[in-house]
């Protein structure tokens, strides 16, 4: 076969695929997607498994920024506005260790291992790497010490370690980066032009993909392995996308908006599958179809007692979600029923995060009132 051939001969194929996928997307979107549980015949919880706080983590004397778990759920790092990162015992909920980096003016941090290497970022748009020196119990503490700056051109937003050798981070006016962490280089840029990150989640099935949430409510899928633009533009949310967070299989994820929107997309066929409004806003339908639009930006989605989603917590299973809001409410949502709220529990302010661990075997929820609270949560 010639060379002009078997060209030809890939373009087919290529325009044909493309085809295919085209169909298949139109098939996902008619369906409604209630329906479709329904045919399925799934099963209701019998049971709901709600949370009890075990430990409340009290060393901050100013408001908290983040709450992150180390890769082995050892450890959970809390970053205080005051500027220190308080590392505590996820066990037994006493500090392990406590590490100034007021330089930095910190928002958010990431670690690897054990927390043998410390990521930490905020207003002066650099990400700091502390190295952790370990010392006998007799003497104290063990030393982070400050080893690397990556630089950025703004506040730095986001941080995720991949491994030991690469550092995914997100800032104003970068968009995201990838660097090589032993080189302090930027490797790749994943350009987001006219808007800023604000979430960033990786997918726990395959290394090469992350999703990254906007301010003007649109939300990417990335691969590595092609910066250039991204695999899937989402244009879903009417405001700040706060919080991505992909469901255990890696083919669906669930965002959450300053809107009071959270939406459940497929990752297979690039559709919004459903969206779940809580409680209060109403009850009209949840089901996505063409004549549903999704609900405007208006004055209430500034208020402090609106229930913009702040942060999500994904069970092991994947159904079940938990969404905590701004009107210091959390909720309990089937994802298979978007048309009503499992269960809500008030707080006593904002909340703010919801952290669960790596092996989804405990939560540390952290809400705004006076200060910040933060508790270490498990199944009751």
């Amino acid at each position: 076969m010639r060379p002009h051939e078997e060209e030809c001969r890939l373009l087919a194929q290529i325009v044909e695929l493309k085809e295919q996928l085209q169909v298949q997307q139109r098939k996902a979107k008619e369906p409604n997607f209630p329906k479709i549980v329904s045919d399925a015949n799934l099963p209701t919880y019998p049971q709901l498994p709600l949370l009890t706080p075990v430990y409340q983590l009290r060393a901050h004397t100013s408001k908290v920024h983040d709450v992150i778990w180390t890769p082995t759920d050892k450890f959970v790092l809390t970053v205080g506005g005051e500027g220190c990162v308080v590392i505590w015992e996820a066990q037994s909920g006493l500090i392990h260790n406590v590490v100034d980096v007021s330089s930095i003016q910190p928002l958010t941090a990431s670690a690897t291992g054990n927390g043998e290497r410390l990521f930490c970022g905020g207003l002066c748009a650099n990400v700091v790497l502390y190295t952790n020196k370990h010392q006998s119990p007799e003497d104290g503490y063990s030393i982070y010490e400050n080893s690397l700056v990556y630089e950025h051109s703004g506040q730095v937003s986001n941080i995720h370690c991949m491994g030991d050798e690469e550092l995914l981070t997100t800032a104003i006016s970068d968009g995201a980066l990838l660097w090589d962490v032993e080189r302090v280089k930027v490797v790749k840029r994943f350009e987001h032009p006219y808007s800023v990150v604000q979430s960033l989640c990786l997918s726990p099935t395959d290394k090469q993909l992350f999703l990254t949430g906007s301010e003007d409510g649109t939300i990417r899928l990335w691969d590595v392995r092609t910066p250039d633009k991204p695999t899937v533009l989402f244009e879903a949310h009417h405001a700040d996308v706060n919080c991505v967070k992909f469901l255990p299989n890696g083919s669906n994820f669930v965002s959450g908006s300053e809107d009071t929107m959270m939406h459940l997309y497929d990752l297979r066929t690039d559709v919004t599958l459903a969206r779940y409004i809580h409680p209060h806003l109403g009850a009209h339908s949840n089901t996505l179809d063409s004549e549903t639009s999704l609900p405007q930006p208006s004055d209430e989605t500034e208020q402090p007692n609106s229930p913009a989603v702040c942060d999500l917590a994904v069970s092991s299973s994947g159904r079940l979600v938990i969404s905590g809001c701004r009107n210091s409410m959390v909720y309990f949502w089937d994802l298979i029923q978007p048309d009503e709220c499992l269960h809500q529990e008030p707080e006593i302010g904002p909340v703010m995060r919801l952290a669960m661990s790596n092996q989804k075997t405990a939560l540390v929820m952290m809400t705004w009132d006076e200060k910040s609270r933060i508790r270490i949560m498990r199944p009751r």
